[in-house]
């Protein structure tokens, strides 16, 4: 440590991949600053591993969301950075928590009234306080991320839905500014995403995803001009469109993926608004236990989750990495496993995360009463300030 940055960046510039970088990086502050700048990071821009998967309830009962690793016996070092990290939330065991999004290697949780960011490699966490002006209490139901912004990558926002006098009205959080800031109202007949594994927001190509009241049409928010639309499925859509589920591709291209029995569809959007099939190829060729394959529940990174149906009292389900070629296909198990019902939610690893600390790009890591009271030395439990609001 006694060597400059600039000899340390030489150092870890040669690492073999991008978990070896992060979990290096883990060891001090001062290597993950250097291994967070663009001149490191950049050499290191790959496929996003995925970690796990993390499954919460529907509705908080009084247990953490449970997390499943991925098959992580291929890297030592993403099993290190698993090891290192809190990914079992043990400092969320006195609350009902509930996990609404995945994103930028960062954990968005909500348990009413509060919504916490939470990262679980530093094991660092930011409360976010609602704007009690434009944010009506306990009306805005929905939560989610929205892409990193290229301006300032080490910020992240948060968009809330909120249903008001039966009209759909948008805020974000900017980490950069600490602040919210309100949209327009959605046009009429734009409805709020509902609870259920179809209807939940997706992220994909700089847009949210989700599904409206009709099965025939999504609807969905772009995030850059913030304006609503609908969206029509595919018209040679021949399964069960409550069957089919929108995401995105490893690069980042809007899809629909449809499963029916060990049939995998996949179709592209285009830059004309259309849908255009790109796929259709027997996934039990790959693995037999694709034979019965119950339904597909999300698709990010590329990276297709599939529900197996109950077995031995238990859920089980499988990912797959959509691999693509010249010709078609391949798919590689990420992750094999059981849990309860509940949300299921992806991690991904990111890199350079974005730093907990509200309205500043400081990657100096802060407690949560640190944040909350505004960076002053003063500490007091999570139970005391919440007694004495």
């Amino acid at each position: 440590m006694s060597l400059g940055d600039d000899m340390l960046g030489e150092i870890l510039i040669r690492l073999p991949s991008l978990p070896s970088l992060a979990s290096a990086a883990l060891a001090s502050p001062r290597l993950c600053s250097v291994a967070s700048s663009p001149a490191i990071s950049d050499r290191f821009l790959s496929r996003a591993p995925l970690l796990g998967y993390f499954v919460s309830a529907p509705r908080p009962r009084g247990a953490v969301p449970a997390f499943h690793r991925a098959l992580l016996r291929r890297d030592r070092h993403l099993a290190a950075v698993v090891r290192r990290g809190d990914f079992h939330l043990t400092d969320f065991e006195e609350y009902k928590w509930r996990i609404m999004d995945c994103r930028h290697g960062l954990l968005l949780l909500s348990s009413d009234p509060y919504l916490v960011v939470f990262d679980p490699i530093s094991h660092s966490r930011l409360r976010i306080t609602h704007n009690h002006k434009s944010i009506t209490s306990n009306s805005s139901q929905f939560h989610c991320f929205l892409p990193a912004c290229s301006v300032s990558p080490t910020s992240f926002r948060v968009l809330s839905l909120e249903n008001r006098s039966g009209r759909v009205l948008a805020h974000v959080y900017s980490s950069r500014t600490g602040e919210w800031c309100s949209h327009t109202r959605a046009p009429e007949g734009i409805t709020a995403p509902r609870s259920d594994d179809h209807r939940w927001p997706v992220h994909s190509g700089g847009s949210i995803y989700w599904r409206g009241s009709r099965l025939l049409r999504l609807t969905s928010l772009h995030v850059g001009s913030m304006e609503f639309c609908h969206v029509a499925l595919p018209k040679n859509l021949d399964s069960d469109p409550s069957l089919c589920v929108v995401g995105e591709t490893e690069d980042g291209t809007t899809c629909l993926v449809a499963m029916v029995h060990s049939l995998l569809r996949v179709w592209f959007r285009k830059e004309d608004k259309s849908w255009e099939q790109q796929w259709e190829v027997d996934a039990s060729k790959w693995y037999p236990l694709l034979s019965h394959v119950k339904k597909v529940c999300g698709v990010t990174a590329g990276v297709v989750l599939i529900s197996m149906g109950i077995e031995n009292g238990a859920l089980h389900y499988c990912a797959f990495r959509l691999i693509k070629n010249a010709l078609q296909p391949k798919l590689q198990l990420e992750a094999d496993f059981f849990t309860s019902s509940g949300w299921v939610r992806p991690y991904f690893m990111a890199w350079p995360r974005p730093t907990l600390k509200a309205g500043s790009s400081n990657t100096k890591k802060t407690s949560l009463e640190d944040q909350e009271a505004g960076g002053s030395k003063k500490k007091t439990s999570l139970k005391h300030q919440e007694a004495g609001s």
